[in-house]
């Protein structure tokens, strides 16, 4: 999403026929780099040339939120601004597995964040005039196994119709439909086991420091020690390393793991012209209105963006037969027909000790053996 800044905080400078719009980074309270370096004068003070703000990392309850200060009038952008990138179901819950279809929870939490940390800037913002640039949406499939979901994928990228063709650059568990910079939509397919257990290693990562045992001793003379250092360890540790944790104690939940595992996830994305030429609002509040008007006549705004984006691919699968090869049946197949019997053997024929009856040979048949097979 984008949100402007209020025009009392713009400044008009350049000729009229062209005029410029920036605003007053140093006034923002927000982090800033000089691009074009620093000199150092002969008082002894600098000269900071081409103050801008890089994209910013914004900690959050879980995963982070990114954001950058467009604090001058640009190309797409005819106005500064603020643009946030974020996946509202993670900061809602500490994954995207699953989540909730509300635009006005996610765009709320959002906010929430960036008004929090840096009420200077906020206070600058025209919050109601927040466009949406755009939206993932993002469906799931259940797989039978991990060969089936990665066979599944594989042929999902030889699949293309119309406007809707496969990029090219896809990797192992995963494949992409559209322009890498459509401004109208993209599609993408992925496996999302892989990418949940990706996820958390990176989140062990950057939670580093913060699972630590400050106090080794677990008998309970020492509960209230363990206690008193645990707390001290957590005061003094960053936000983004407490953040992780938080998000790792999460992503560890066996339940949530072996749900994950095994799914094939449709994400359409959604651009703002995409919206435009469907006359859908662009305007953030707006767009939460019509949502919402959606559900009360039992319709989902979400599924039916999935749907319109999803459309000519699905189309293309019609009438296809996808070749599955299951390996476990395979095997199988293969030691029912190639399964050999043993030779067996004759015992030899003996007296009884006890009553002296003669016991006649019996003949022993031999294991079976799918070695061959195999």
């Amino acid at each position: 999403m984008f949100i402007p800044f209020r025009m009392e905080a713009v400044h008009e400078i350049g000729s009229v026929e062209r005029p410029f719009h920036v605003v007053d980074l140093d006034s923002l309270g927000i982090q800033m780099r000089a691009d074009g370096g620093i000199t150092r004068r002969e008082d002894g003070g600098f000269d900071c040339e081409s103050l801008s703000h890089a994209w910013e990392s914004l900690p959050s309850s879980y995963t982070p939120l990114a954001f950058k200060v467009f604090h001058q009038s640009f190309g797409k952008r005819l106005q500064p601004g603020v643009e946030l990138k974020a996946s509202p179901a993670k900061l809602l819950q500490g994954h995207n597995v699953f989540g909730p279809t509300s635009i006005r929870k996610g765009a709320e939490v959002m906010l929430k964040w960036l008004a929090g940390t840096y009420p200077l800037l906020w206070a600058r913002l025209d919050w109601m005039a927040i466009e949406v640039y755009a939206i993932d949406c993002t469906f799931s499939a259940r797989m039978p196994n991990e060969q089936t979901a990665l066979q599944v994928i594989q042929f999902m990228r030889g699949v293309s119709n119309g406007q809707t063709r496969n990029r090219g650059d896809d990797y192992q568990t995963t494949a992409y439909w559209g322009a890498k910079d459509s401004r109208m939509r993209k599609i993408k397919a992925y496996l999302k086991g892989p990418e949940f257990r990706l996820e958390i290693e990176k989140t062990l990562r950057a939670a580093r420091g913060a699972a630590s045992n400050p106090e080794p001793r677990q008998d309970l003379d020492n509960a209230h020690v363990r206690q008193f250092k645990q707390h001290r360890r957590d005061a003094r540790a960053p936000m983004p390393i407490l953040s992780a944790a938080r998000t790792l104690r999460v992503l560890q939940d066996p339940r949530l793991q072996e749900f994950a595992r095994l799914l094939l996830r449709m994400e359409a994305t959604v651009m703002h012209r995409w919206l435009e030429r469907r006359n859908l609002p662009t305007n953030l509040w707006q767009l939460c209105d019509h949502q919402e008007a959606l559900e009360s006549e039992d319709r989902c705004f979400i599924q039916e963006c999935w749907s319109a984006v999803t459309a000519d691919l699905f189309a293309a699968f019609e009438g296809m037969t996808m070749k599955r090869i299951d390996d476990d049946e395979v095997l199988a197949a293969l030691i029912a027909k190639y399964t050999k019997e043993g030779k067996g053997k004759w015992t030899k024929a003996r007296a009884d000790k006890a009553t002296g009856t003669i016991i006649p040979r019996v003949f022993i048949p031999g294991k079976p053996s799918d070695a061959y097979a195999r």
